[in-house]
């Protein structure tokens, strides 16, 4: 299978402009480098794969990006074909022949034998080449906004993989709570001080807990398998992705966001379509001017056997009345680019806002869950579970305090994960560079792993120490 690359500069660029860092003069020509590799690019064989791969390994893999390898060259052919110069033609006439009476046979045969052409007035050539080049500059832009979606998708992929791994963890958790109080239920049915039920209640309760640990796990698996597919593997080679979940960083105002659009790669193909526009109109204009169609020759008299040149010219009449309707029509489409760009970026600015809505929403689950909500559930959890046991509390009581907690913390991680998911939107939406904090999962080996630690913290996951479950001691 042909694989394409992207050079280690252009893989870390870009990686960074997913996770909203700013896209430099450097990140555009790394956006736009599109060059043949060998297939040797693959992920390692290891247990954990880190974002930094799977960035490397998508912007190795994806076909998507690689689209414009070959528009690219398709306008280098059309170039070619603008910058012709308008063809030669050879031709032969045969006049008076093959007649009757006087002109019968080649008696008074002529012959004239031409060179034909155009002359181009106006440059036309020039002004052909001229919208290639700027559709060549367009698709510059459009390959920004494709890479962005790509590894926004990547993202969004990678955090749900995260999501699931903090998933399962409580649920391993939830899983040894349930062993917990199904051992100590037995023991005091054992002794007498509680019924049968109880017992055979917590029996279930522990069954579905490892069935949701096995189907958490199944959904882990399929969620590693779709990133994966990013890069073309079916069959991932890692079992984990690495990361924490609880690390967050302010986004800035709605302002700030609103002034990054004007200068997004959304709103930049706008002004570039603007100018491959504006060249078609160029091009038209041209066309007023008509193009001058000559010949010249030899023609041979066969009566007087005689040879003399030939000469015409031939130029189209009314050519600019002929030509106003097209140019009409391509002013038209000049001015409609500017209401489609206010058009846009007003849905730009709902969409973020509605991200931004979003996230803030988010946040402050997460910071009330964490401070207000986990605190007590963890002391009223622990103040059940001794009353249980000394006959104070019902069965039931234990059970639903122990799933409140339970419950609350897969409410933790579902808040955590919207909060990185909706960055990860309004990162796709304007190409903003936000300043990442430092991570302590990113590598410092190499100059190109320093660039990815600013990075990693956008989808980061780990369980808050405060939130652990009081089980883990009763192992």
């Amino acid at each position: 299978m042909k694989m394409f690359h992207i050079s280690v500069h252009a893989r870390a660029i870009t990686f960074a402009c997913a996770l909203g860092l700013t896209l430099s003069p450097l990140t555009a020509q790394a956006v736009q480098t599109n060059r043949y590799i060998d297939d040797g690019v693959q992920a390692p064989m290891r247990e954990t794969l880190s974002l930094e791969d799977t960035v490397r390994l998508t912007l190795a893999n994806n076909p998507s990006l690689y689209e414009f390898e070959f528009r690219q060259r398709i306008i280098d052919g059309e170039s070619k074909t603008a910058a012709l110069k308008p063809a030669l033609n050879a031709g032969i006439e045969l006049e008076n022949f093959m007649g009757t009476g006087e002109v019968s046979g080649i008696k008074e045969l002529e012959v004239s034998l031409t060179l034909s052409s155009v002359l181009q007035l106006n440059d036309k050539p020039s002004a052909r080449l001229n919208v290639l080049s700027e559709r060549k500059i367009q698709q510059e832009v459009e390959k920004k906004i494709r890479t962005l979606d790509v590894l926004g998708e990547l993202n969004r992929r990678y955090i749900k993989a995260l999501v699931l791994q903090a998933t399962l963890d409580v649920l391993n958790d939830a899983q040894t709570l349930a062993l917990y109080t199904y051992n100590a239920v037995a023991k005091r049915v054992d002794a007498g001080a509680s019924p049968l039920l109880e017992q055979k209640r917590a029996q279930a309760a522990l069954a579905q807990a490892k069935l949701d640990v096995k189907l958490a796990q199944e959904s882990l698996q399929f969620a590693l398998r779709s990133l994966a597919i990013m890069w073309g593997e079916q069959t991932p080679t890692f079992k984990r992705v690495e990361g924490q979940l609880f690390a967050f960083q302010d986004i800035g105002s709605f302002e700030m966001l609103s002034a990054a659009i004007q200068s997004s790669p959304h709103i930049d193909l706008f002004a570039k379509q603007s100018r491959v526009q504006a060249a078609q109109l160029r091009l038209v204009q041209a066309n007023n001017r008509a193009d001058i169609e000559w010949t010249a020759g030899v023609r041979r008299i066969q009566d007087i056997d005689e040879t003399a040149l030939i000469a015409g010219i031939s130029v189209p009449l009314f050519r600019q009345k002929r030509n106003l309707g097209e140019y009409e029509a391509q002013k038209a489409r000049l001015d409609a680019i500017e209401v489609q760009k206010q058009s846009n970026v007003r849905s730009l600015l709902h969409s973020v806002n509605q991200a931004l809505g979003e996230h803030t929403r988010a946040l402050l689950e997460v910071d009330a869950i964490q401070q207000t909500v986990i605190p007590p559930l963890t002391e009223a959890l622990d103040l059940v579970e001794s009353a249980y046991l000394d006959g104070r509390f019902s069965y039931l009581e234990w059970v639903s305090t122990r799933q409140e907690f339970l419950n609350t913390r897969l409410t933790l991680i579902e808040a955590a994960s919207q909060v990185h998911l909706s960055k990860t939107e309004i990162e796709t939406l304007t190409g903003l560079a936000l300043k990442a904090p430092q991570s302590g999962t990113a590598k410092t080996d190499t100059a190109k792993s320093n660039a990815f630690k600013k990075l990693a913290h956008n989808i980061t996951m780990q369980q808050p120490s405060n939130i652990s479950i009081r089980s883990n001691n009763h192992e």
